[in-house]
């Protein structure tokens, strides 16, 4: 089975982004929904992704918390990353195999949080 990252952010730009930066570090696959919603149905239909970096403020029936919520009770074991550039979070309070990365945040960041909580393959210089 394919590695995947499930990148959920409603910034367009940011979450293409995200994206381009992290295939350009990371051998996986990349998954992204602009909502907790797509994430949600995403989640519950597909292979379930080696990682999930979400927002928490979104538009939708959830925000990125409540994902992460959801995301512990269902898959206890999948890593996450919740981001925001205003949201307060106790990173005491989080389950294990959970970060908090403030926003603005570097691509430099991001990876060293990852290569924390799971092991992706790297990419190869062509």
């Amino acid at each position: 089975m394919p590695k995947t990252i499930l990148i959920v952010e409603d910034d367009d730009l940011l979450r293409d982004l995200t994206a381009e930066s992290l295939s350009s570090l990371y051998a996986v696959a990349m998954t992204c929904c602009a909502n907790a919603d797509e994430a949600l149905h995403y989640l519950c239909n597909k292979d379930v992704p080696s990682l999930v970096m979400t927002d928490i403020h979104m538009p939708g029936s959830m925000d990125g918390l409540g994902l992460a919520h959801e995301i512990w009770r269902r898959w206890p074991t999948l890593p996450v990353i919740l981001t925001s550039g205003d949201a307060v979070i106790d990173t005491g309070l989080l389950p294990a195999r959970t970060a908090f990365l403030p926003k603005p945040w570097e691509i430099s960041d991001l990876a060293s949080l990852i290569n924390k909580l799971v092991t992706l393959p790297p990419q190869v210089e062509a």
